[in-house]
């Protein structure tokens, strides 16, 4: 019988055990929403961004209209109705950034980008700036990113939580347009 719970898995990370959040994958992606990596509070409930800045940022996907708003705390079922995904670089959780090494961003770089050329994701949305540094080689700035993944993926950064309103409404309503490409 597993004690496992929402969407927690066991895995082995750089060599060592760790408990963590499984990359979620639908079938025929849409687009990726890219982490650096989970908190313990996610982890700890088995759920993607369960802080307030992630659901806050989760919040205005949904409003951009990435996918449907849920009722609750939890988004992964609304994204993945809508083929969108969820992953992140480094499997261990932290705190924050600061307690990511710089080998393990490097390390899970390499396997984000092999996994989502393989699946030819061609969106992803990067809801804080650490995902866009490790795809693209630069953090850019707030919006849809000039620069594409090495195989052809456009990336879209989310606009900090903190980020003055007319800022976020502006690369909300950048997002907004770029789904109304590829609506599920």
């Amino acid at each position: 019988m597993s004690d496992l719970i929402g969407y927690q898995e066991r895995t082995t990370w750089m060599g060592q055990e760790t408990l963590t959040l499984a990359d979620l994958w639908p079938d025929n992606p849409r687009a990726m929403i890219v982490g650096l990596n989970p908190a313990p509070t996610s982890v700890e409930t088995g759920h993607y961004y369960q802080g307030r800045a992630g659901q806050g940022q989760l919040r205005k996907l949904a409003a951009a209209g990435l996918f449907g708003l849920p009722s609750g705390r939890h988004f992964e079922e609304a994204a993945l109705a809508a083929r969108v995904g969820f992953t992140d670089i480094v499997k261990r959780p932290t705190t924050g950034e600061d307690g990511v090494a710089k080998a393990e961003v490097a390390h899970g770089s390499r396997l984000l980008a092999d996994n989502l050329s393989a699946r030819n994701v061609g969106f992803i949305v990067c809801v804080f700036r650490h995902p866009v540094k490790a795809l693209l080689g630069t953090e850019g700035v707030p919006g849809m990113q000039e620069k594409r993944t090495s195989w052809g993926a456009q990336v879209f950064r989310m606009p900090g939580p903190y980020d003055k309103r007319d800022t976020v409404e502006k690369m909300l309503a950048e997002l907004t347009e770029r789904l109304q490409w590829d609506a599920p």
